[in-house]
């Protein structure tokens, strides 16, 4: 399969008060295309720095990260931005929605600062097919303010994946929610991933929504390496 994501020996690191941190230990992993990746680890192991570096918005200090054939470290700020527009959708554990935005304005800003060559029509109606596929079709005119979590988190990810990317990052996206809707949303996610054959690394704390993936990694005090999953008796 062809490659979608590859880290060479991929380093970070961060400076803490007069202390250098050594956050990310050559990386070296690939993601397929519509392949979905888990990545576990405990707190502070370095996992959401590893999706910070995939999506560009951390620089490696050294090594290369390559998405969808573009070498990150060619591009400045400006390019970094334009290229996350179309290429890689983000989902955070906070919803990060704009308040004052129903749903369906929430998502068609994202599809209209992604593709700036559609119609206020077709990005009005490309957000609300995306909004329907996370089971949110009614639900068009809702201020954040009056949707539950679980609703909140689902319009983020309809906003992740309006512009069709390539690649979704989602970083403990279930973080602020109990376990049966963390587990429906995860579901949704995966489901919808591998309708539109998207790339997705996955970060959870939920061993077992990490077995729901293709394949699985585990991250520990800056070092990825693939989880050895036992074979059944």
């Amino acid at each position: 399969m062809s490659k979608l994501v590859e880290t060479n020996n991929v380093n970070l690191h961060l400076m803490s008060g007069k202390s250098r941190l050594h956050i990310l230990k050559d990386i070296n992993f690939s993601i397929n295309v519509a392949e979905v990746v888990s990545v576990v680890g405990p707190s502070g192991s370095g996992k959401t720095s590893l999706l910070m570096v995939l999506a560009g918005l951390e620089r490696a200090t050294s090594g290369s990260v390559i998405v969808d054939g573009k070498n990150l470290s060619e591009l400045d700020e400006d390019g970094l931005a334009v290229f996350r527009r179309h290429h890689i959708g983000v989902l955070f554990q906070n919803f990060n929605l704009i308040p004052s935005l129903t749903a369906h304005e929430n998502v068609s800003l994202a599809l209209e600062v992604a593709e700036s060559g559609l119609s206020f029509k077709q990005i009005r109606e490309q957000a609300a097919d995306a909004l329907s596929e996370v089971g949110l079709g009614d639900r068009l005119t809702h201020l954040p303010s009056s949707l539950s979590g679980g609703e909140q988190q689902r319009v983020g990810l309809a906003r992740a994946i309006v512009s069709k990317p390539p690649l979704l990052l989602a970083d403990e996206p279930t973080g602020n929610l109990d376990q049966d809707t963390g587990s429906l949303v995860i579901e949704l996610m995966l489901n919808l991933a591998r309708k539109h054959q998207t790339a997705m690394m996955l970060i959870t704390h939920d061993p077992k929504m990490a077995t729901k993936a293709d394949r699985r990694l585990v991250m520990d005090r800056g070092v990825l390496a693939e989880q050895k999953i036992a074979e059944p008796a």
